[in-house]
């Protein structure tokens, strides 16, 4: 953990994961912003990182950052938002970015239509389909969202199988395969349910449950964090896209401001947004004889391969 003073008063703060690790062949020890390094635990994925406290010159900070840590040859700031470098001599950057969608529900509710009419053709034609498919054979769609921390927890575990069950289906891992997600989230909702930071939400019919979603309140912004649906063969019946689109529904009319579906490329989000931010990746090396070699093969390897 570093402090940034300036005339004894705290302006910026941050978390910098230190490890020496093997890339492409390269050893290097690198710097993490607010991340471990180790991706068994960096698995949680931060978004929209930054640094705490800066909010007039984030430059003048990270480079701070970076300056306070001479022994480092390559620093990483992951899913970062509004931080940009300028070109420099010392360092070579690499930048990858990702677009985070969401849906503007303060200006939903300020229009003249409803959500669903500011989708496209298809997306709504999917949800109404899909809808309709599900109450011809199981009933009407209800919504739940938990109201203490034990029955978010049964919510949780709930989805929690689901999740499992489907990414073992599919020939992966899932993100709850690692005992430490399972109970960093679990200990999460013990700690900060009740500050209201946590919405766990089911969607389901009289005959079953369509899946389950895990989300974050923060700043009057509902982020989707993870989930977990019941799929069936049925190919009209589409529980992720339904979940969202009535989970959404539920946080206009409780008047938050966004439903962010933060980072991913996926078809559904894209579907279901509005608008989109970018956060960017970006890696800093030094400007060492080691470095230019490794950005020469990364160069060469995505030409070639």
């Amino acid at each position: 953990m570093v402090v940034n003073v300036e005339n004894d008063v705290p302006i910026s703060c941050f978390f910098i994961g230190i490890r020496k690790s093997k890339e492409n062949k390269f050893t290097k020890r690198r710097g993490y912003l607010n991340n471990t390094g180790y991706e068994k635990y960096d698995d949680l994925i931060l978004e929209y990182n930054s640094l705490l406290g800066c909010k007039e010159d984030i430059q003048k900070n990270l480079n701070f950052a970076l300056l306070s840590f001479p022994e480092l040859e390559e620093f990483r700031l992951f899913h970062t938002v509004n931080i940009a470098f300028n070109d420099s001599k010392d360092f070579i950057q690499r930048v990858t970015s990702t677009p985070s969608y969401w849906v503007d529900l303060t200006a939903i509710s300020n229009s003249c239509k409803d959500y669903l009419s500011h989708l496209s053709k298809n997306t709504r034609t999917q949800i109404k389909r899909s809808i309709k498919e599900y109450e011809s054979c199981q009933g009407a769609i209800k919504l739940e969202f938990a109201k203490d921390i034990e029955q978010a927890k049964v919510f949780f575990s709930n989805l929690e199988e689901l999740h499992q069950k489907e990414w073992i289906k599919r020939g992966k891992a899932g993100a709850f395969s690692e005992p430490f997600f399972r109970i960093f989230h679990s200990r999460l909702i013990e700690k900060r349910f009740s500050h209201n930071e946590i919405q766990l939400v089911r969607i389901f019919t009289d005959k079953e449950d369509l899946g389950y979603l895990y989300n974050f309140v923060f700043n009057n912004e509902v982020l989707f964090y993870q989930s977990g649906f019941n799929y069936k063969e049925n190919n009209k019946l589409r529980p992720g896209i339904v979940s969202h689109y009535l989970t959404i529904l539920k946080c206009i009319e409780s008047h938050y401001h966004k439903y962010n579906f933060l980072v991913g490329r996926t078809r559904y989000k894209q579907s279901l947004s509005t608008n989109n931010d970018t956060l960017n990746s970006i890696i800093l090396s030094r400007n060492t004889l080691k470095s230019k070699l490794e950005l020469t093969l990364r160069k060469i390897k995505l030409r070639f391969f």
